[in-house]
């Protein structure tokens, strides 16, 4: 794949195209702007006499041209606004949507019982689901920082690299990663997954992990631990300190 073919230049020629398009926008409406503006006193200064009204007739017509022009221009200003709204508006939704899911997520990683709702376990029965509760929400904060620009290529690939030397993250992505789909990718959400897809299947190739499974309490014990702690923190709190 050539340089000029990588989802990042791709990327920044768009971008170059949009502010491209965006300042003709900007110079044209201005000219207008100023055209129909400075009309009149050219055409004062042009004509002084009230005889040659067919001249003064094609040059009013010609104004009402332009007047007509700046007030398309203003429109299409207008319909531009109307469509940034409208995509901050759904900017919006998607994140309530993405904060609720968060949240689900959270309570599933706390109480086990919860992992039954979502329906069949997302993890072999030899390991805890809690791993792939958090591995998915890792991916999921690299996704967010890619799509708002944060994150380089470069950094991904190795944070990637990393993430996919351990033996947990592998099984994730084996499991629920959609590697095996072809499909070309076509905004930057699917080039983020398509760019996981190749470090994984680079990870495989290297080798094993240099980080094996590693076994952990069951999540229901470590869960009431943590409560038990955190009562006892509370009951702490709740009583005065005798000196």
């Amino acid at each position: 794949m050539r340089a000029s073919d990588s989802p990042k230049s791709k990327d920044q020629d768009r971008s170059a195209v949009r502010r491209l398009l965006v300042t003709t926008g900007v110079l044209a409406f201005t000219a207008a702007v100023g055209g129909v503006a400075l009309f009149p006193l050219i055409l004062g200064r042009m004509f002084t006499s009230d005889d040659d009204y067919s001249r003064i007739s094609d040059i009013g017509q010609s104004y009402g041209a332009a007047s007509a022009m700046v007030s398309t221009v203003a429109l299409g200003v207008v319909l531009v606004g109307l469509v940034m709204q409208y995509r901050q508006f759904t900017s919006g939704r998607h994140e309530a949507l993405s904060a609720m899911t968060d949240e689900l997520v959270r309570l599933a990683m706390d109480e086990p019982a919860y992992r039954q709702c979502w329906g069949a376990r997302i993890a072999p029965t030899d390991v805890d689901e809690a791993l792939f509760y958090y591995c998915n929400r890792v991916i999921k904060s690299w996704k967010i920082a890619w799509e708002l620009r944060d994150l380089s290529e470069a950094q991904a690939r190795g944070y990637l690299a990393n993430f996919f030397d351990s033996e947990i993250p592998r099984l994730f992505w084996k499991e629920h990663g959609n590697w095996h789909m072809q499909a070309k990718a076509r905004n930057r959400r699917e080039q983020f997954l398509a760019l996981i897809e190749e470090e994984y299947l680079r990870a495989i190739r290297g080798g094993d992990p240099s980080r094996p499974r590693e076994l952990s309490p069951p999540a229901g014990i470590a869960a009431r631990a943590r409560r038990r702690r955190l009562l006892d923190a509370d009951q702490d709190n709740t009583h005065p300190t005798v000196p």
